[in-house]
């Protein structure tokens, strides 16, 4: 079922992916017949209002203009708003909505004819992967669409123990945070890597990953990295299909805008 969506990408940790899986999903999501608004919610340094002109900003310390990405969301062109949020301010954007905070945050998208889906990637180490307790916990019991990413960048889909849990000589050991990814009601996926080096490139051309996976990256990268920017956002296509991130918007459940 196809849905209008208010994409919202957020970790309390800084350094997880949050921003990478951002501009992909802006630079996919209109491949696939999907009109996006886009919004970077750190106005100072954000990196991903960097990438395209055309990602707005949002001040969370600017009281007066609290209500303007919410305005997109209420648009009829716009089949999802992408929100970037920065690092370790999950409560600050709670706390936009009052005493009420992610119920009526979840409300007011909802209002809006879309669903909220709240994106919090991971990686492999302990802090990395206990942060997303934060955003299962904030949203726990709203009708929120939760989705924890599992970033490839940092280990493969079998190496995120801390999260998954492992049987150690018969004692179950971590796992907490899947446990209550599953309590919740959250989705999990893995996200496979675009390689570091390659992203860094990408980064110094200033390419975005559509130019790199195009006539621009065969010139200043090379067909081979091309190719292999191509590889990887098809690679996202197939890791979130089926799941609230799917890029043709055929996500489980309601139908809402198309």
């Amino acid at each position: 079922m196809t849905a209008g969506r208010a994409i919202v990408v957020m970790a309390q940790k800084g350094g997880v992916g949050k921003t990478h899986i951002a501009k992909s999903l802006y630079d996919i999501l209109p491949t696939r017949g999907r009109s996006v608004a886009a919004w970077d919610i750190d106005a100072e340094t954000g990196t991903f209002a960097a990438y395209d002109a055309a990602i707005h900003t949002f001040d969370l310390n600017d009281k007066d203009n609290t209500s303007s990405w919410l305005d997109d969301c209420f648009r009829t062109d716009v089949g999802d708003v992408l929100i970037d949020v920065p690092g370790g301010h999950i409560e600050d954007v709670i706390d936009i909505f009052g005493d009420d905070g992610a119920e009526a945050l979840v409300a007011t998208v909802a209002e809006s004819g879309r669903d909220l889906v709240v994106v919090t990637p991971i990686g492999v180490m302990l802090a990395e992967t206990v942060t997303a307790q934060v955003a299962l916990n904030a949203f726990a019991g709203t009708s929120a669409r939760l989705v924890v990413v599992k970033n490839g960048r940092f280990g493969a889909a079998d190496d995120f123990v801390i999260y998954d849990g492992i049987e150690e000589q018969g004692v179950r050991r971590y796992g907490a945070t899947g446990t209550l990814a599953r309590a919740v009601g959250a989705e999990t996926v893995f996200l496979p890597a675009l390689a570091p080096r390659l992203c860094a490139r990408i980064d110094a051309e200033r390419l975005r990953l559509s130019e790199a996976a195009g006539r621009l990256g065969i010139e200043r990268l090379g067909r081979l990295n091309a190719t292999r920017v191509q590889m990887y956002l098809k690679s996202v296509v197939d890791a979130f299909a089926g799941s609230s991130l799917d890029t043709d918007g055929n996500v489980p459940g309601r139908t809402v805008r198309s």
